[in-house]
Formats: structure tokens, C-alpha cells, sequence
């Protein structure tokens, strides 16, 4: 798969026998940073981290993307997982999709790399809504993503994904989702029935946010303060950039002012 492994994909062009020109049969984009500033991309291909508690439903979702039926058997993830396909977007434009799993026993590991978000243009956070516990973990996993795209640079934008949403939900969960989704300035849940039976949907929306980055990083403390660091520097410099100028000028006027004197 070229989005995750280019090298891989030229060295299967040599093996194949393609004789033209192999840097030209990939396309290099922009780097996501330079996306986000300029709030839109021109990718055409998207990697997606999926987080979730155990037994949300995470392979569930990777098994509807793959037009899978759905299973009531549960089955513990061992290792990662990936899945791939094509989402419909308006204007009847084509876009791939990779979902890769990430098992909650390693997300650890996994944030223990600086570069684990390098490649990642969105995430989502999954979670059982009839379950406290499970909501509560699915926000401390974005909370801990978000603060690992602020330290390494790789901020990324994120979805809470309300999984089993058919099912009665825990009491204060719409009220306790409404005012972590505010706090971070990212969008509310977006709910999904436990068969997931009309998914397209939610696969246009992840598509959605990673085409527009900018709107769904999740404002964190760490990073507000940040910013707040950055602007007070900024006119900080800016001040003291003034008053240099201020000082300068005075210089060369009392020398010209004794000059004239004498």
C-alpha cells in the first residue's frame, strides 16, 4: 500500500519489470503541516488511527468499511489491523481511506514513538455510549493523542465516534460529550448503531475532516497555553522592536541637534 509504505511500492515496480519512470508513478503531496496551515489538502488518499477502548466495536467498523457483515461474536484485536476502500464525497469525487487499528494495550508504546503521528491525517475515538467507563477511556486516549501532536508537531484532527447508539445510553451522556467536544473545539459525537448498517456517512465525515485539518484539532490546555506563549512572545518582540527603533531615532536626532549647535 503505497500512502503507507512508498519505498515498498517503488521496490515492487523494479520486481514487476516497470520500465518507465518510477519516481513519476508516485505522486508526492505536501506535508501535512504545510495542509493544516493552509486549512485544505490535496491528498486524495487518507490514513486514519482508530483508538478505542475493548469490546467498543473497533473491528466492527473496520469490518463495515470492508462491506463485511456484522458479527455478535467478539474477537480480542491482536496486533495491528488495516483496512482499506474507497468513500463516495459530494460532487461525486473518489477518495481512499485507510483505517489502522490501534489496540488500546499498545497505545503506550505507540505514543512513546515522536514520529507514531507523522503519518496520521485524522483519528477517531471510539466508544461504547451505554458505557461510562468507555466514554471516559476513549477521552483519555484523545487527550493523550492531542497532547502528543502538540509536543511533536503533529497535531491531527479528531472525531469521538458514539458507537452501540441504538442501545440506552448512560445517564449525563449527551450532556458529558457536549462539554468535552466544546472544551476541546471539536464537533460532537457522531452517533452509529451497533450493526452499523448506515456507515457511509460516518466514513464521509472522517473523510471530511481530514480534507479540512484545521477544523477538528482538539484545543488542548497544553496547546492553548502554547499559542498563548507564541502570541505574547510575538508582541513581545514586536514591542521591543518598536522601542529599539524609538531609541535609535532619539540618538540621531540629539547628534544632529549638537551638530547644529556647534
Amino acid at each position: 500500500m503505497t500512502i503507507l509504505d512508498p519505498s515498498c511500492s517503488l521496490a515492487n515496480l523494479i520486481c514487476i519489470g516497470y520500465d518507465g519512470d518510477r519516481t513519476s508513478a508516485l505522486r508526492v503531496t505536501r506535508r501535512r503541516s504545510a495542509d493544516r496551515k493552509k486549512q485544505r489538502t490535496e491528498r486524495n488518499g487518507f490514513h486514519c488511527f482508530v483508538f478505542d477502548p475493548k469490546r467498543s466495536g473497533k473491528s466492527a467498523l473496520l469490518n463495515s468499511f470492508l462491506g463485511r457483515s456484522f458479527s455478535g461474536n467478539y474477537t480480542p484485536t491482536n496486533g495491528v489491523c488495516y483496512a482499506a476502500n474507497v468513500v463516495e464525497q459530494i460532487g461525486a469525487t473518489q477518495k481512499t481511506l485507510i483505517l489502522q487499528e490501534i489496540p488500546e494495550d499498545g497505545v503506550k508504546k505507540f505514543l512513546s514513538n515522536k514520529e507514531c503521528l507523522a503519518a496520521c491525517d485524522v483519528a477517531v475515538f471510539l466508544y461504547d455510549n451505554s458505557d461510562e467507563y468507555s466514554w471516559k477511556r476513549s477521552r483519555e486516549l484523545l487527550l493523550d493523542v492531542a497532547r502528543q501532536g502538540v509536543e511533536s508537531g503533529y497535531g491531527e484532527p479528531c472525531l469521538f465516534i458514539a458507537a452501540k447508539d441504538d442501545f440506552d445510553p448512560y445517564p449525563m451522556a449527551l450532556q458529558n460529550s457536549a462539554i468535552v467536544t466544546q472544551q476541546l473545539g471539536i464537533e460532537a459525537p457522531i452517533p452509529v448503531g451497533v450493526k452499523l448498517r448506515d456507515s457511509k456517512n460516518l466514513f464521509s465525515r472522517i473523510v471530511s475532516a481530514a480534507e479540512h485539518p484545521k477544523m477538528s484539532i482538539p484545543g488542548t490546555e497544553n496547546g492553548k497555553k502554547r499559542k498563548q506563549y507564541r502570541r505574547l512572545l510575538n508582541s513581545s518582540l514586536t514591542f521591543v522592536s518598536g522601542a529599539a527603533v524609538a531609541v535609535v531615532g532619539l540618538a540621531a536626532y540629539l547628534a544632529y541637534a549638537a551638530r547644529k549647535n556647534t
